[in-house]
């Protein structure tokens, strides 16, 4: 599910937002949650912003802000200056690692208007409510997709719809996810075994969590320790 979209201007334009027309400058980063229209043809960029994207780049977001209803109002926008160089970074990003532009703009924002934005996509995490931060609590622990429904009393079913409808992405592969990045982490910072590393993850199988490393990492978990190390040294 696409929460966000990223639009750059590069020339100058007009977008109809919040029943109201709205003149863009040129070279211009604009950051839209709500239904938005350009109205008038112009040399654009947009980005999405998934749930899933938006955890993955600022998860632990919400612990440096002290009052979550500071800087954003649902309907408000923000015009934030884009200039040259910032635009060859993002096109360098696109064509060489596209999955890195969407960190790249939720970090130009935050660094551009710390107030609004964190704000802004903290709420975004904080409509997650109970279950993220249930799932966060327990993601390491290796139980199957069957017994966090139970203890959130819900069926496998509609646990399944619910949190996909909110977050875009099954809470099976939300796990994964989240333990390949710790996993990942522990990888290159710590001298744990990787089975050792594959049970603290919340990986009951150790095959299984060496095939789904591969498949996301494009390595087996032992030849990522190892490039990193080489890299150190």
């Amino acid at each position: 599910m696409n929460i966000l979209y990223f639009v750059i201007f590069k020339q100058v334009g007009f977008v109809r937002f919040n029943h109201e027309n709205i003149r863009v400058s040129a070279n211009t980063l604009m950051v839209f949650r709500d239904a938005f229209e350009i109205l008038m043809e112009a040399e654009t960029e947009e980005v999405i912003c998934t749930m899933q994207q938006l955890l993955d780049s600022c998860d632990s977001l919400c612990e440096y802000i002290p009052d979550h209803g500071n800087g954003y109002q649902r309907g408000s926008l923000r015009q934030l200056d884009f200039p040259d160089s910032a635009q060859k970074t993002l096109t360098f990003t696109l064509h060489s690692d596209r999955e890195l532009a969407t960190p790249y703009l939720i970090f130009y924002c935050l660094s551009r208007d710390w107030g609004y934005f964190s704000s802004l996509f903290s709420s975004l995490i904080n409509e997650g409510g109970d279950i993220i931060g249930f799932m966060k609590e327990y993601a390491f622990n290796s139980w199957p997709v069957k017994r966090y429904a139970e203890m959130l009393g819900l069926s496998l079913r509609k646990f399944n719809i619910i949190f996909k409808e909110r977050f875009g992405i099954t809470p099976k592969h939300w796990l994964i996810n989240i333990r390949l990045a710790r996993a990942k982490y522990l990888l290159e910072h710590s001298s744990m075994s990787v089975s050792d590393i594959a049970e603290h993850c919340g990986f009951s199988n150790h095959a299984y969590f060496s095939e789904s490393f591969r498949k996301r990492f494009h390595c087996s978990p032992s030849q990522w320790r190892n490039k990193k190390v080489l890299a150190i040294n």
